[in-house]
């Protein structure tokens, strides 16, 4: 596991008011990045974050060929400028074969990605050429130039090349760079296991009726998938006991076991919440009230040296903070170059007359028919609101002690992006 210096000890943060900014940056600056690799196969690479820089050993192309299906002829330079020459035709040249050289004056035909013949200097594409009937000759009226449709050696990458940056994602497209260069293994970093555990009494497990003052487990749902969705793998206790013991024997096991730690809901100050004391008994916990809605309460700390992060109870809370708190946390962690989120200028689609004391992150959909993407709010912004999250294209940043009118340029993330 990747054990942490403990860089949250600093009494300045704890149970503090903090704008989301300095929230993130000290979160960020926390992070330890995974120091364990392994290698994987292309077919299983997908997705990875890459560990080290891949380098070409080999020129793509490896030799001159043929752009496209054709002549390739062995001009004489003081012809170039004469029209409707003939010339004779003495080879034939498929991709994966080497055609014989030609002399001066010849052609030969020639397919995509066929090599370029010794003596070659030009192709001509075969809608150009007019071939004899026995296809012993073919005649051009245009006048010729040098080097026409031909792909130099190493016109797509040079060997010694750096092809992908370690710090990746790799993609399909990275997959494929990857083996036009013959590599068949990359090294990536190894998954971050995220261990999760949930309490409450009145949670029940979809699937069993409820009764009188229960309510679904929803967020253990969701943070399982937004985990796996970031390519984590999840060591999930599921719901443990809601007393003391049984949550510090949760965070002990978890701790051997995890890079990682997460729970929802539990960490607040009150008598039935024992996820607090019990991380500040195995390690070190900074509970923050952000100046965000929905969010406020966000808890980060360590357990035996591996870093904790407690998210609200309130599932859109919940999902939210995790979007713009824990991703990039745990995107740096797992060794990405682009963890930070990016966002999107969207023009709104409402306006704001009183200036609100917290950031607000509200849910909204995009209409991308305008020059610059139009945002309309969902009508019930509540933290207890997940369907508004369903509903959504994504999250719009609205700036806290700030009025505005309809048509303000504001930042947006597309849920795309902010959940994987």
């Amino acid at each position: 596991m990747n054990h942490q210096s403990n860089k949250t000890s600093s009494p300045m943060f704890s149970d503090s008011l903090m704008n989301a900014d300095d929230a993130l940056a000290f979160l960020i600056d926390s992070v330890v990045v995974s120091n364990h690799t392994e290698a994987s196969s292309l077919d299983d690479s997908i997705g990875r974050i890459l560990a080290k820089d891949i380098h070409s050993k080999i020129n793509v192309p490896g030799f001159d060929n043929s752009a496209m299906d054709g002549y390739t002829i062995a001009l004489n330079e003081n012809d170039l400028s004469k029209t409707n020459q003939t010339f004779n035709v003495v080879d034939r040249i498929a991709a994966g074969s080497t055609g014989n050289a030609l002399k001066k004056g010849y052609a030969a035909r020639i397919f995509t990605g066929a090599p370029i013949p010794k003596g070659a200097n030009t192709v001509v594409m075969q809608e150009e050429c007019q071939a004899s009937e026995d296809g012993s000759e073919i005649t051009i009226k245009r006048a010729l130039e040098l080097n026409e449709n031909i792909r130099p050696i190493g016109n797509d990458i040079l060997k010694n090349d750096v092809i992908l940056r370690a710090g990746k994602k790799i993609k399909p497209e990275d997959i494929s760079l990857a083996a036009s260069v013959g590599i068949g293994e990359l090294e990536v970093f190894k998954r971050l296991k995220v261990g999760v555990f949930f309490t409450g009494d009145e949670l029940v497990e979809p699937g069993n009726s409820l009764t009188a003052g229960k309510i679904y487990n929803s967020n253990r749902y969701a943070l399982v998938a937004l985990l796996k969705n970031a390519g984590c793998e999840v060591v999930n206790l599921g719901n443990i006991k809601d007393n003391f013991d049984s949550t510090c024997v949760a965070l002990e096991n978890l701790s051997e076991l995890c890079d990682l730690i997460m729970t929802t809901g539990g960490v607040s100050v009150g008598e039935e919440d024992h996820v607090k004391p019990a991380v500040e008994k195995l390690g070190s916990l900074n509970l923050w009230k952000i100046k965000m809605k929905p969010g406020k309460p966000l808890a980060y700390g360590q357990v035996r040296n591996i870093p904790f992060i407690g998210l609200p109870g309130n599932p859109v809370s919940s999902f939210v903070t995790y979007c713009i708190f824990a991703l990039p946390f745990i995107k740096k962690m797992q060794g990405n170059s682009k963890f930070k989120n990016e966002a999107i200028k969207v023009k709104t689609n409402f306006d704001c007359k009183r200036a609100k004391p917290r950031r607000e992150y509200a849910r909204v959909q995009i209409d991308y028919s305008s020059e610059i993407p139009l945002a309309s709010l969902y009508p019930k912004q509540g933290s207890d609101v997940m369907s508004s999250v369903v509903w959504a294209d994504g999250i719009i940043e609205i700036p806290e002690n700030t009025t505005f009118d309809s048509g303000t340029i504001l930042d947006y993330y597309p849920l795309s992006e902010l959940t994987r």
